[in-house]
């Protein structure tokens, strides 16, 4: 059985150029993960905001609309009753003249 301590694949020697250094290695590359998943949970919160204050745009418009809605027939209905009137009017003074 060789003896493993002169084998050469084994050693790690202290300050060698070619050996991996996790922190130094990793913390660049887990920086930029960090800040990109960052930037997109805030981007996903500000749409939803805006998507909110979209929707209670569309809302206040859509009461709006509804309420001029209204107000445009109440007047529609006011003008009938007027024209109804003036109608039952005319027929009353030409039954009266008759």
């Amino acid at each position: 059985m060789p003896e493993k301590e002169n084998c050469k694949e084994t050693q790690i020697y202290e300050g060698d150029p070619d050996l991996f250094n996790f922190d130094e290695e990793v913390e660049p590359m887990l920086n930029v993960l960090c800040s990109k998943t960052l930037e997109q949970a805030r981007m996903e919160v500000l749409e939803e905001t805006e998507q909110a204050i979209i929707k209670s745009q569309q809302k206040q418009y859509e009461e709006m609309v509804n309420a001029e809605l209204i107000v445009a027939q109440r007047y529609e209905a006011a003008e009938l009753r007027c024209k109804e009137e003036t109608q039952r009017r005319k027929v009353q003074n030409k039954a009266r003249k008759e």
